[in-house]
């Protein structure tokens, strides 16, 4: 697949995330339907992927405490978000904040 076609790709991915909860509103409300499910299970998701991206760069390179040192602050971020607010985006948001803030303090 090109770049091209991996933008498109997101794009259209992006667009239906936000589409298909109108299409099915009444059910959404109610709380029925395996989109319902699929909605709910999109935070958590997020939070997977971005643990796997981080623990990608431990064994792409060569190991350094630093990447470890990185994911550790960044898990235990989203874990206290996640557990003083229901919030998932926001826990999710913080913990990339400080993955971030963590490997610009720590770089060579």
């Amino acid at each position: 697949m090109t770049w091209w076609g991996i933008v498109i790709a997101a794009g259209v991915g992006t667009f239906l995330i936000r589409y298909l909860p109108l299409l099915s509103g009444t059910r959404l409300a109610r709380g029925e339907g395996r989109l319902n499910r699929f909605l709910g299970a999109l935070g958590l998701a997020a939070i997977a992927a971005l643990i796997v991206l981080s623990v990608s760069d431990l064994w792409w390179q060569a190991p350094h405490w630093r990447g470890g040192v990185r994911l550790a602050l960044g898990t235990a971020a989203v874990l206290l978000v996640q557990r003083l607010t229901p919030n998932v985006g926001l826990a999710t948001l913080v913990g990339a904040g400080v993955y971030g803030a963590a490997g610009w303090i720590l770089a060579d």
